[in-house]
């Protein structure tokens, strides 16, 4: 419990195993043994998994905490993904691209709960060209929240919530990364100046650095994603 998983840089992982149940991640923070409340901050996730296997992930959460300034790309199956006895977690601030699923909020293959995932605070990513946008899974409850985060050119949908919920503040915008690619060895992530994620952030719960180490503040504005322009 109380842990925390900060500025590594974890890739190339898994990339030629069997697709099979047994799965992985690259980062892992597990409820089995009643943890709680640990925080991922500031990792770099890249190539992770074999292409479209579903049991590989790149951020694996299963209790509470938070994952921030975080940037995930090129991985098998979901690039964040909350399960298990995942609630009460912050998501502000991530760059996920390139993946089958962007973020999973969900909750089943429960271990000591039968809650789901609930209060749960999604804010401030962006989650770009995946097959799959921002979804809801399993069990959910309905007091999570999707709050000005940019989601884009994920062709299966963009946003997927259950139990009535809204997401608000939603950008439909290309990020206008400095130098994306699906397939080059070093994309950039960084914001261009024309980006429409610049000051569109909320300053609750952000970090208050970028992945740069760079601040984040009102007075230049809460930008989204892992990167302060």
């Amino acid at each position: 419990s109380y842990g925390m998983i900060q500025d590594n840089h974890i890739h190339h992982l898994a990339r030629s195993v069997a697709c099979t149940s047994a799965g992985g991640s690259a980062i892992g923070v597990d409820s089995y043994y009643h943890g709680v409340k640990s925080d991922i901050v500031g990792n770099v996730v890249n190539d992770i998994g074999p292409a479209g296997c579903t049991y590989v992930q790149g951020i694996y959460v299963s209790t509470s905490g938070s994952i921030k300034n975080n940037l995930v790309y090129r991985v098998g199956a979901v690039g964040i993904h909350l399960w298990h006895d995942a609630t009460d977690v912050v998501i502000t601030n991530n760059t996920v691209t390139s993946s089958n699923f962007g973020m999973v909020v969900g909750g089943g293959d429960f271990y000591y709960t039968t809650a789901g995932a609930n209060n749960v605070y999604v804010a401030n990513n962006i989650i770009y060209d995946n097959k799959y946008g921002i979804s809801e899974q399993g069990k959910t409850g309905t007091a999570n929240k999707y709050v000005n985060n940019l989601v884009f050119q994920n062709p299966t949908y963009n946003i997927s919530l259950r139990n009535g919920l809204k997401d608000t503040g939603t950008i439909s915008s290309n990020p206008l990364f400095k130098a994306y690619s699906k397939t080059a060895a070093t994309p950039d992530f960084h914001l261009t100046s024309s980006s429409p994620a610049i000051g569109r952030g909320t300053a609750t719960n952000a970090y208050p650095t970028d992945l740069d180490g760079k601040p984040r503040n009102a007075s230049t504005g809460y930008d989204i994603g892992a990167y302060q322009h």
